[in-house]
């Protein structure tokens, strides 16, 4: 074995993972996110930094493209991991093993050139125009779209901005379908006992937390999200387990940086929904209340009506008014895209991502007619 496929082994060891997250495709990259924390593989903010890309369910036609794009923008030597919805959690586990012989041994290429690592060839990439900024400059308006491939980004979800500088001066959300249909991971099974609703629904907050707090530039707090969110899956509560979602959630609460960074981003007024209310502090924090409130004994803190809906005892009646039987915040998906243009026109590109974490629109749950509207 040369210098060179012993470097190549080494560096195969700890890769850094993309994970793309497909509709319906939640359930493997749980399973995904978890057996990377389990080998220490660290998470890649881009194409331009990972070595395995996980598709994670069955993209579309123009998602498809968008992932073939992405990876071309991935350096070699690089593997391509693809997990259907329904993958057993030894598929996962054998599929990694097998991306990382492949980069052990894969030689060493070149990377593609002409590929930005949005996605996009530098030959698509619209040429900017000129408009009026606040001040009456002229500037160039730039037209640059956010997802469907990002990290911790919604799946399928793309919005289409014109940045003057990096300001959103437009936005417009388009939803991008899965090849074929599913069930929302996060509803919980008609039928689903009490306690089973409520570590589902507690998992799915973590579940959002994670992506906020890893936008929001905090990887170790977004990791431990994501260990309690598997913890609560996999197990019933125990003290042991309450006691660590009461630390993580009191850590979070306690940190200034992360106040003064999600204050004032994507403000809703007394018109929005209650849920959705104030700003991404606000909503962050009805997010760590739910933890606490869902993991403890008081089972008196959800309301009746709010327990009718997780355990999925009046599935057919609440389908007919919203997107499903549960919906994060109580809010239906359409509705929260609805908001977003409104929230990002104004706000500053990397606040922008804050904004949309902190909405964590589940486009599971969107009906046929929006997803495909």
């Amino acid at each position: 074995m040369g210098l060179r496929g012993w470097l190549l082994r080494q560096a195969a060891l700890r890769p850094r993972v993309l994970l793309v997250a497909c509709p319906y495709g939640t359930g493997a990259r749980l399973l995904a996110e978890a057996e990377a924390d389990r080998r220490g593989w660290p998470v890649a903010a881009s194409a331009a930094e990972a070595s395995v890309m996980v598709v994670c369910g069955r993209p579309g036609a123009e998602l498809a493209a968008a992932v073939r794009e992405v990876w071309r923008a991935v350096p070699v030597p690089r593997a391509l991991v693809e997990l259907p919805p329904d993958v057993p959690a030894d598929r996962v586990v054998a599929a990694l093993d097998d991306a990382v012989r492949t980069l052990g041994d894969e030689p060493v290429q070149w990377r593609q050139a002409g590929v930005l690592a949005t996605g996009t060839s530098a030959d698509d990439t619209p040429m900017a125009d000129r408009g009026a900024d606040r001040d009456g400059l002229k500037l160039d308006r730039l037209h640059v779209p956010l997802g469907p491939v990002l990290a911790d980004w919604p799946a399928g979800l793309v919005v289409e901005t014109v940045l003057q500088g990096d300001v959103i001066q437009e936005a417009r959300v388009r939803t991008l379908p899965a090849d074929g249909t599913g069930d929302a991971f996060w509803t919980p099974q008609p039928g689903a006992s009490p306690a089973e609703a409520r570590r589902r629904t507690a998992a799915a907050r973590l579940d959002g937390l994670g992506r906020l707090l890893g936008v929001a530039g905090w990887p170790a707090a977004a990791a431990d999200a994501r260990r309690l969110r598997d913890r609560l899956l996999a197990d019933a509560v125990d003290e042991r387990g309450r006691r660590r979602c009461v630390r993580f959630t009191r850590r979070v609460r306690r940190s200034w940086v992360l106040r003064w960074m999600l204050r004032g981003a994507g403000e809703l007024g007394p018109d929005a929904p209650q849920r959705l209310r104030g700003d991404t502090l606000d909503r962050a924090r009805r997010w760590l209340d739910d933890v606490e409130a869902l993991t403890g004994e008081d089972v008196e803190a959800l309301t009746e009506e709010h327990v009718d809906a997780l355990t999925g005892e009046d599935v057919d009646a609440l389908t007919e008014e919203r997107s499903g039987p549960w919906d994060g915040d109580d809010v239906p998906v359409d509705r929260v895209l609805a908001l977003l243009p409104g929230l990002l026109a104004g706000a500053e590109l990397a606040v922008a991502r804050l904004i949309v974490a902190g909405l964590d629109p589940d486009l599971d749950r969107l009906p046929s007619p929006a997803r495909d509207g």
